[in-house]
């Protein structure tokens, strides 16, 4: 039994018959409250005179055993090594508080513990804001008019300071209430995702068609196509705006096998065309790229270096600012040099002690299992073509056994590893990387020992969510929580379910998929007239952000379309197919035909931006609001893995246009 109670004039909220919940009162300020559904509640506030600020508070009554703001604070943040909003104040005490569109549901907050989860969130654009932090008594929810944010806010490896937004004077305030009885279990965040989702989702038309998707990522992947005089080639890790030539020019001589290169299933989705349409310079391409990396990046048996650089950066003076020459390189480029000679110059006004000399690292779990996975898929597709290149196969094998060889007794994976194959940073979800590609050895070989190592690293970084509430170090440039470490590890647990049977890795899976709806926008920011993302279209409703340091939206979820598609599948919930539509609708909005004309700059064909920075959060020189006008190998990269992996073009056409149990407003 849920109920919100009076007592002696303050509003309180019962589970069982036990306050779990208080509703703070305001003076001057009549509350109401409208059920939605068991459990929830629209609470309107209407004061007597009209006023220009307003905090609806709710206070969680006692200690709660986890909290979290959707993609910012997983039980007040910590693990890593990144700027972030760590606890739920800042240094100098002050509570922190966040725009309602930084978090993927509106000013949202979330608390529980043995008795009960409570969740308090706003409507859309509503201007306000929202603050969790402990008080006497338990944990305080806050909806704070008008939109705020302090005591700084946090951007791209850097703070800005506060921000206060004023608002016309006025008497009705709302918000909205979820309470949930405890089942027993942690981190319960699924009955908000659930009605969340049901709450403020909408339909979504596709933004572009299959044919059109996969005409213009061919396009694009052609374009990255590079052959270097030395041989090498490659896939190029993406195009960004050169000031030299006025014009979107594709990333220099830099090429990564796996995360933002993604050369390998840019290598596969080549031979697939070719397969479709007979053309041979794909299939050149494609060959090409795959025989390139094991020549080029093979460090030594089982061991490819994740990234190649041909006349690369890391030969440049970056004591001397004069090699920012804005010219030379273009915007992505040059924002990564300026913290290099940023660090350097420092360095010089204030000399430390040399440090012993350290091998970088040249390998992590994430590239090397991509390139596993991407050579078992390469040698499969050529096979078909009657086309035989077993040192494709012999080079994903000796990443499994390199794999098995480094993997600790209790199943975990090191992050990253030297050039001598030594780890070089060990914690993260991130190595889960590499348990697909031993599934797939085991399927290939039928050695246990590929299912074994499989199913220990499962349990063991399975077992961290399921501690935590969160995974890990999966975003490269961010050693943080974030959602990319819990997409490879959701198409783990599938493929266990797949390879052995066992209805556990269901269970798990289905866990693992609502901590990633917990990334996931359930709603459309609305931005001004003027501003890029409104001209462009974009709606950010099915996006997900990226980590609790880097709170702007990408496409990575592209990566969970087949995952959710199959989550509705096994289970027989709907809302998984819902939200695969609406995670490849969205995904797919703003991709060029060719004639994509933003902020004065015409797009190549297939190119898209790799994220928007939908809320107060930039980069040092793109500021918020704004789409990143890098444009990236990688999202090309999974569109085209979608459209070969799942052949089922009536699905990818659908759209999205119902939404079960969806509550009316």
């Amino acid at each position: 039994m849920i109920s919100i109670v009076n007592e002696n004039g303050v509003n309180f909220i019962s589970v069982n018959g036990e306050p779990c919940g208080k509703i703070i009162p305001c003076e001057g300020a009549a509350d109401s409250f409208t059920e939605l559904e068991c459990g929830a509640w629209k609470w309107h506030r209407k004061t007597a005179e009209p006023t220009d600020s307003m905090r609806m508070e709710l206070l969680f009554l006692g200690e709660p055993t986890f909290t979290m703001v959707p993609c910012i604070s997983y039980n007040g943040n910590g693990w890593g090594t990144m700027p972030e909003y760590i606890g739920d104040r800042d240094t100098d005490g002050t509570p922190w508080s966040w725009a309602s569109h930084r978090v993927t549901i509106p000013s949202c907050t979330y608390s529980e513990n043995e008795k009960a989860s409570i969740a308090l969130m706003s409507e859309p654009n509503d201007n306000c804001a929202c603050s969790l932090y402990s008080v006497e008594g338990g944990k305080l929810h806050v909806v704070i008019f008008p939109e705020e944010e302090k005591p700084r806010t946090l951007q791209r490896h850097f703070w800005n300071g506060p921000f206060q937004g004023t608002m016309e004077p006025r008497c009705d305030f709302e918000a909205i209430i979820q309470v949930v009885p405890s089942d027993g279990t942690k981190h319960r965040y699924k009955h908000l995702m659930d009605f969340a989702w049901r709450y403020y989702g909408h339909d979504f038309d596709i933004p572009m068609t299959t044919d059109e998707l996969e005409r213009y990522s061919i396009a694009y992947a052609r374009f990255l196509y590079e052959e270097e005089p030395n041989g090498l080639c490659a896939f190029t890790n993406g195009s960004e705006w050169h000031k030299g030539i006025t014009g979107y020019r594709k990333q220099e001589h830099r090429y990564q096998i796996g995360w933002v290169g993604q050369s390998a299933s840019l290598a596969n989705a080549m031979i697939w065309h070719y397969k479709k349409t007979g053309c041979e310079r794909s299939l050149k391409m494609g060959i090409a790229a795959h025989d390139s990396w094991i020549k080029f990046a093979t460090v030594k048996p089982g061991l490819l270096r994740s990234s190649i650089s041909y006349e690369g950066l890391d030969k440049l003076d970056y004591s001397d600012p004069s090699v920012l020459d804005p010219l030379k390189y273009g915007e992505d480029t040059l924002e990564s040099l300026r913290r290099r000679v940023l660090a350097v110059q420092q360095e010089l006004k204030n000399p430390k002690p040399t440090p012993p000399k350290k091998t970088w690292p040249v390998s992590d779990a994430c590239n090397l299992g991509t390139c596993a996975e991407g050579y078992f898929e390469g040698y499969d597709l050529l096979k078909t073509i009657d086309i035989d290149k077993p040192e494709y196969l012999q080079t994903a094998m000796e990443i499994c056994d390199f794999a098995l060889a480094s993997q600790d007794e209790n199943g975990c994976f090191a992050k990253s590893w030297d050039n001598e194959g030594n780890v070089w940073a060990k914690k993260g979800t991130i190595g889960c990387f590499l348990i697909l590609p031993l599934l797939n050895a085991y399927v290939r070989t039928n050695d246990k020992r590929y299912l074994d190592g499989a199913e220990r690293a499962f349990a063991f970084y399975y077992k961290e969510l399921e501690d935590n509430g969160f995974t890990t170090a999966g975003a490269l440039d961010t050693y943080s929580i974030d959602k990319e470490s819990a997409s490879p590890l959701l198409r783990c647990s599938l493929k266990l379910y797949e390879v052995t049977g066992d209805k556990k890795y269901v269970a798990q899976s289905e866990k693992i998929g609502w901590y990633l709806c917990t990334w996931m926008m359930h709603f459309t920011v609305e931005y001004p007239d003027g501003n890029i993302i409104k001209e462009m279209g974009y709606d950010t409703f099915g996006s997900t952000s990226v980590s609790t340091p880097h709170t702007a939206l990408d496409q990575y979820a592209l990566r969970d379309v087949i995952s959710f598609r199959t989550l509705a599948e096994l289970t027989g919930n709907i809302q998984w197919r819902e939200r695969a539509l609406a995670l490849w609708c969205n995904a797919n909005q703003c991709v060029s035909d060719g004639t994509l004309y933003i902020n004065g700059r015409l797009r190549p064909a297939g190119g898209q931006d790799e994220a928007v920075f939908h809320t107060r959060w930039g980069r040092a020189h793109v500021p918020p609001f704004t789409p990143s006008q890098w444009l990236p190998a990688w999202p090309c990269a999974f569109r085209l893995e979608n459209l070969r992996w799942l052949d089922d073009t009536e699905f990818f056409n659908e759209g999205l246009h119902h939404i079960e149990g969806k509550i009316e407003h």
